[in-house]
């Protein structure tokens, strides 16, 4: 599998963080949920909080990812300036995996995924298409319930034993470094797991990205935007809530606290006029690593 790069004109190329606005900021808590949660708010299910121009939301729940991509698309039509969308899951899978990052991942992971309204999905089956596709040996996706079989996923972790691709990401290795307790994307169950929330995250975005209403504003952050350099339209971002202070927030939920407090760090910077810096590469990273997140792994907005 290749790594399909798009190129898209950038309308907005000038410098200072102070022009460089979003009319619309939206952070996202994603779930991997094979099933609609309860109508009470609740932990593990689809928290957003949002800021326009003229508003700021308190934290908004939904029992379905379905729930949730309507809501995003309407005040996205609310709202048709620029926009940023940022998620909580991984936009990107490690350099050499043949799974790259953004638009390229979504379009192999839709080849085989399904998602009903109700969120009934096959993200199983697709990790299991997807590992016998990647590697001869045992994973690197694993993990799946009890009552379930296949013959190329695993319910237990097994060794990583695969040539070419390595099991963390670039930025995932860098807060482990610091350490930080985030997760990897190739496994599906468990606490704190993201593997499952990529693939069918991915899947929706891709949605998104190719609803004819968006046109071709929707940019895939660092992919599409050359990190800093074209902020404008729809840039969906990749953000782990984790690293805010969202203890600070009073509400019962933990979900529904991430959400805010990366919205409001979100808000400030943008006031401060430091959003761009937000968006740009660590300086730290070298040449051929910069290119590596740019075109498969990504990178978490805020970690530089």
């Amino acid at each position: 599998m290749s790594c399909l790069i798009l190129s898209f004109p950038c309308f907005s190329v000038q410098s200072g963080d102070l022009l460089i606005q979003f009319d619309l900021v939206i952070v996202i808590d994603w779930s991997a949920a094979a099933s609609p949660g309860p109508q009470k708010p609740s932990a593990d299910r689809c928290w957003i909080a949002w800021q326009s121009r003229n508003h700021m939301s308190e934290a908004e729940y939904f029992r379905t990812r379905y729930a949730c991509m309507e809501r995003l698309q309407t005040l996205l039509l609310e709202n048709p300036g620029n926009a940023l969308l940022a998620f909580d899951f991984p936009f990107g899978y490690p350099v050499g995996s043949g799974l790259g990052g953004g638009r390229s991942a979504g379009r192999i992971i839709s080849k085989d995924m399904v998602s009903s309204q109700q969120d009934l999905n096959n993200r199983f089956d697709v990790a299991a298409i997807l590992n016998s596709q990647i590697s001869l040996a045992p994973g690197p996706f694993w993990g799946h319930p009890i009552s379930r079989n296949f013959s190329a996923l695993t319910r237990k972790k097994p060794a990583f034993n695969h040539a070419g691709f390595s099991e963390w990401r670039l930025v995932e290795k860098r807060l482990r470094d610091r350490s930080y307790p985030i997760m990897n994307v190739w496994q599906l169950l468990g606490q704190g797991s993201v593997g499952s929330q990529t693939l069918t995250g991915l899947f929706e975005l891709l949605k998104l990205a190719e609803n004819p209403d968006f046109g071709d504003r929707v940019r895939y952050w660092p992919f599409e935007t050359d990190w800093n350099a074209c902020l404008d339209g729809i840039v969906l971002a990749e953000l782990w809530p984790s690293l805010g202070k969202h203890q600070e927030i009073d509400h019962p939920i933990k979900d529904a606290r991430q959400v805010l407090a990366s919205r409001n760090w979100l808000s400030r910077e943008q006031k401060a006029g430091r959003i761009r810096s937000v968006f740009a590469p660590p300086s730290s990273l070298t040449a051929l690593e910069k290119s590596q997140c740019e075109t498969e792994e990504g990178w978490i907005l805020g970690v530089g």
